[in-house]
């Protein structure tokens, strides 16, 4: 079982190529990467679809949330050891 509020606490400097420094915790940065995930999977089925994207509003917020807080729990037990070691944050 995972300890989330020990995640919660557990703060992260992330350190971009530009030098930005970014501190946030173990959890938000789960956080975080399950929206990265959920938008991947959306842009996927969409892809699958056919879609365009013309007139069509495939974004459905609660759904995405609902994503997140049930993927949380699983994405940090993957990551755990991958957070320990983590210097460069690869988003800006």
């Amino acid at each position: 079982m995972i300890d989330i509020e020990h995640h919660k606490k557990t703060k992260r400097t992330l350190t971009s190529k530009t030098n930005k420094e970014y501190n946030m915790s173990e959890y938000e940065i789960c956080r975080w990467m399950c929206l990265i995930e959920a938008v991947d999977i959306i842009e996927q089925k969409f892809s699958q679809l056919g879609g365009t994207g013309k007139g069509i509003n495939w974004v459905k917020p609660i759904a995405i949330q609902k994503y997140i807080d049930e993927r949380t729990e699983s994405m940090l037990f993957e990551i755990a050891s991958d957070l320990k070691g983590e210097k460069l944050c690869t988003t800006s």
